[in-house]
């Protein structure tokens, strides 16, 4: 007689939003309604997370990716239900995933998770100040610049304004830059496989990002610029960097359409240029996932629950927006305006509550950047001519190498700061780091994971 209570993890930063308690009863009047299922959202930073999955917290349904509550690792763990056979009768929630999407929750042939609709190829992009280089400048938006032709735009800023930066940026270096570099095994261990090595005979040869030739060109580009005073200087050392204090050049892994999103977090027009991707791959199609519990009692309720987040519209623009009228408004082009409260109090990563692409787009508040009810489909159009890795599907399996694995992520974690912001000079830092890692086991850690891959490419 009573609704099934869930408990829910999501991810974000910092705290839950501040309204977000609010939002929750309305969810909760309607699921109660709709299926006879409540639930409480518990809002984990990345560490609290861990901390609950190790103490043994509670939960019906988690949020998970290859960044955050690692998927592989937990379902390795025995964390997560086996959802293969129990999906047949959630024929709605399984025909709202693309067919490839599916490739990135299943390991050994069984489906652990559902995967969001999103940007599930890599796409990394410049995002460019419109007043400045637009108007004052009066370019015309190249929407596809090199990582190398960006020097161009950092120069001519540096040139107008000689004691400020055009790229500002935290210790963590250039948002994303990273993401196509390598078909990540592990990026916290710099493991993977050479994206530039695709179609050729060494595609499928594990390496350390390290060892990768355009990781290596790009750090000593990034070092460049630093000494030429492009970055601030204490880059290395600052904790975060928020985009609306941000430069005139920032960089994000998005799609065609994402400005409108960044134009209103940096609070300034802006248009958006490409210079990687588009790239599929196991660990992109793990951008975004939502597991149940293998320990649930209510696994029905909970697939039950993440349908309705999934399938219904009205639900998904609640927990993603909030409540009408009071955190947004609806525009007569199917789009939203988030408000000024809106923007305050339910700021939050939509991308993990479930699909992307169900329910309305979030308009630009600038008039230069429109929004695209219908991007979606574009992006999705797009990933036709996306480069598709060699070993799609794979799953890694570190526990054979974890003593390794730590001790490089500790030689990792000396080093990565000065190096992603320029700091220090990569010609003299890789060979320093390499050797260390060398030392405590990278070459088992490479070898081991050469294995695994080769059994796995010969299934």
């Amino acid at each position: 007689s009573e609704p099934v209570h869930l408990v829910w993890w999501m991810g974000c930063t910092t705290e839950a939003p501040t309204d977000w308690a609010e939002v929750e009863e309305v969810l909760n009047a309607y699921s109660a309604e709709k299926i006879g299922v409540t639930c409480e959202f518990k809002y984990m930073t990345g560490e609290q997370i861990s901390r609950a999955t190790q103490t043994g917290e509670y939960f019906d349904i988690a949020f998970t990716c290859d960044w955050y509550n690692d998927f592989a690792t937990n379902v390795a763990d025995g964390m997560f239900l086996d959802l293969t056979d129990k999906l047949e009768n959630y024929p709605a929630l399984k025909a709202s995933v693309l067919d490839l999407a599916w490739a990135g929750s299943t390991v050994d042939g069984h489906i652990y998770a559902i995967p969001h609709m999103k940007d599930i190829g890599m796409e990394i992009f410049w995002i460019l100040d419109s007043e400045y280089f637009l108007n004052e400048k009066g370019l015309e938006a190249d929407h596809y610049i090199s990582f190398d032709g960006i020097e161009e735009y950092l120069a001519m800023y540096k040139a107008d304004y000689p004691d400020d930066y055009p790229y500002k940026m935290a210790k963590g270096g250039i948002t994303s830059w990273e993401n196509c570099l390598a078909d990540w095994i592990s990026m916290e261990y710099l493991i993977g496989l050479d994206w530039d090595a695709q179609g050729t005979d060494d595609e499928l040869t594990v390496k350390s990002a390290l060892e990768i030739p355009r990781w290596i060109e790009r750090l000593k580009t990034i070092h460049s610029w630093y000494e030429k005073g492009y970055i601030n200087p204490d880059a290395a050392v600052t904790e975060s960097m928020g985009r609306a204090i941000a430069g005139v050049v920032q960089s994000g892994q998005g799609w065609f359409g994402a400005e409108t999103i960044w134009s209103n977090a940096r609070q300034k027009a802006s248009y958006i240029s490409r210079y990687d991707g588009p790239y599929m791959s196991t660990s992109s199609l793990r951008g975004s996932m939502t597991a149940v519990s293998s320990t649930t009692p209510y696994a029905d309720e909970a697939l039950k629950l993440i349908e309705l987040m999934n399938t219904d519209a009205y639900y998904r623009e609640v927990a993603r927006y909030g409540i009408e009228g009071k955190h947004y408004v609806k525009n007569d082009d199917g789009t939203v305006t988030k408000t000024d409260l809106g923007n305050q109090n339910m700021s939050l990563w939509a991308y993990t509550q479930g699909h992307y692409t169900l329910g309305p787009v979030e308009a630009s508040a600038f008039e230069s950047v429109p929004a695209d009810p219908d991007q979606w489909e574009k992006v999705f159009a797009g990933y036709a001519d996306a480069t598709l890795s060699a070993a799609m599907g794979f799953n890694y399996d570190l526990s054979p190498v974890m003593t390794e694995c730590l001790a490089i992520a500790q030689i990792i974690q000396d080093y990565q700061y000065e190096l992603y912001t320029g700091t220090s000079d990569p010609e003299e830092v890789i060979p320093e780091m390499l050797e260390k890692m060398y030392d405590v086991g990278l070459q088992n850690v490479k070898d081991e994971l050469q294995s695994q891959l080769n059994a796995y490419m010969g299934k």
